[in-house]
C-alpha cells in the first residue's frame, strides 16, 4: 500500500519537486522555455504514473469515476475526496467499491443540497400563490357582495349597513391571513437564500483554509481581465512545504497551511483577493494597482512572514522560519497565469523566499 505522504500533493507543483528539493533533478537551462516545457512534461508523466501506481498497487479498476477521485487526491484540488482517499490508505481498505463510495457520497451530498433546496424553493411558491390567489377571491367576493348590498342601502339603510360592517370584517381577517402567510413564505424563502449562499460558499471555497478556491479565483480573474482597470496576478508557493509534512506530518501541514492562509489575508488589504489554488499554492489578485505596486505590497508581505517562526503545536518542536517565493504579472488576456507562473518558477530558481515579476 502507497502511503498518502507518498504522493505528490499538487500537479501543479511537479517541476518545483524536482529541483527545488533535495535528490530532485533540476533543469540544465531553467531560464529558458525548452527547459520549463520538458519539466511541465515531467510534471504530467508524474502526476499520471502516480495515478497508476494506485490504481494498480490498490487493484482499482481504471474507469473515469475512479480516475477522477484518485486525480482529485494526487493533485489536491479536492481536499474534502482527498481526505476520504487518505483514510481508506491509512486504513488499506482502497477498493473499488471504497473509491465509487467517495464519488457516489460526493455526488449525493451536491444532488441532496440543491433538491432540497429546489423542493423548498417549490413549496414556498405554491404557497405564495395560494395566497394570493385567496387573496384575490376575497377581493371579488367583497366587492360582488358590496355591489349587492348597495341596491339595499336605500330600502332598508340599518340591516344593510350591519350586513356590509360584517362583510368587512370578514374581508379584513382574511386579508390578514393571507399576510401572515405570505409573510411566513417570505421569512422561509429567506432562510432558503441563505442555504443558496452556504451552499454557493461551499462550492466556492477551499475547505482547510476559509479562502476562495481555485475555480473562484479563475472567475475572479475572468472578470477583471475583461475591464480596462489595471489587475495583476501573483502566484505565490511556500517553499520547502514537502519538508514540513516530512518531519512534522501532515496535519503541522496543515496547519501551516491555514497560518500562511490566515497571514496573507490579515497582511493585504481587503480589496485583494487571496485564493488557495492548490496544494501549497495561493494566488492573489490585486485591482487598480500598478505592477510595481503589487510587487511592493507581496514583498513586504514576504519579509514579514519570514521574520516569523513557527513551533509544532503538539510536540513543541521548532518548524522554523517559513517563506515564500511569488510570481507577479499584469492582467493581460489568457496567459496571465501563465507568465505568473514562469516568474515563481525563476523565482524558486534563483533561490527562493524572493518575488520576480514579468510583465504580461
Amino acid at each position: 500500500m502507497i502511503a498518502p505522504s507518498t504522493i505528490p500533493v499538487a500537479a501543479r507543483r511537479r517541476h518545483r519537486v524536482l529541483g527545488w528539493f533535495a535528490g530532485g533533478a533540476e533543469a540544465t537551462d531553467a531560464g529558458t522555455a525548452q527547459a520549463v516545457a520538458e519539466q511541465r512534461t515531467t510534471v504530467r508523466r508524474r502526476l499520471f504514473d502516480d495515478i497508476g501506481t494506485l490504481l494498480f498497487r490498490h487493484d482499482l479498476t481504471p474507469s473515469p469515476r475512479i480516475y477522477g477521485v484518485l486525480h482529485a487526491y494526487v493533485s489536491g484540488e479536492d481536499p474534502r475526496t482527498g481526505a476520504a482517499v487518505a483514510a481508506h490508505l491509512n486504513a488499506a481498505t482502497l477498493t473499488d467499491a471504497a473509491v465509487a463510495g467517495i464519488a457516489t457520497a460526493n455526488d449525493a451530498e451536491q444532488a441532496s443540497t440543491l433538491s432540497r433546496i429546489a423542493d423548498a424553493l417549490e413549496t414556498r411558491i405554491g404557497d405564495c400563490l395560494a395566497a394570493v390567489g385567496a387573496s384575490r377571491d376575497t377581493a371579488q367576493t367583497f366587492g360582488s357582495a358590496l355591489h349587492v348590498e348597495a341596491r339595499n342601502l336605500r330600502s332598508d339603510p340599518g340591516a344593510t349597513l350591519t350586513r356590509i360592517i360584517a362583510l368587512t370584517e370578514a374581508a379584513v381577517e382574511a386579508s390578514r391571513l393571507v399576510e401572515a402567510q405570505l409573510h411566513r413564505a417570505r421569512d422561509e424563502a429567506d432562510a432558503l437564500r441563505q442555504d443558496l449562499r452556504n451552499a454557493r460558499r461551499a462550492a466556492e471555497h477551499d475547505h482547510l483554509t476559509g479562502l476562495p478556491n481555485r475555480r473562484s479565483f479563475e472567475e475572479r480573474l475572468a472578470a477583471a481581465a475583461e475591464r480596462d482597470t489595471p489587475s495583476v496576478v501573483a502566484l505565490i508557493d511556500i517553499d520547502d512545504f514537502k519538508q514540513v509534512n516530512d518531519r512534522f506530518g501532515h496535519e503541522a501541514g496543515d496547519r501551516v497551511l491555514k497560518f500562511v492562509a490566515s497571514f496573507l489575508r490579515a497582511q493585504l488589504p481587503r480589496d485583494v483577493l487571496v485564493a488557495r489554488y492548490g496544494g501549497e499554492e495561493f494566488a492573489i489578485l490585486f485591482q487598480a494597482v500598478s505592477l510595481d505596486q503589487a510587487s511592493h505590497a507581496l514583498d513586504e508581505v514576504r519579509e514579514r512572514l519570514s521574520l516569523r517562526s513557527l513551533v509544532h503545536q503538539d510536540s513543541g518542536q521548532a518548524i522554523g522560519h517559513v517563506t515564500f517565493s511569488a510570481g507577479v504579472a499584469a492582467v493581460d488576456g489568457a496567459d496571465t497565469l501563465r507568465v505568473a507562473d514562469l516568474a515563481l518558477y525563476a523565482a524558486k530558481g534563483a533561490g527562493k523566499n524572493r518575488i520576480e515579476r514579468t510583465a504580461a
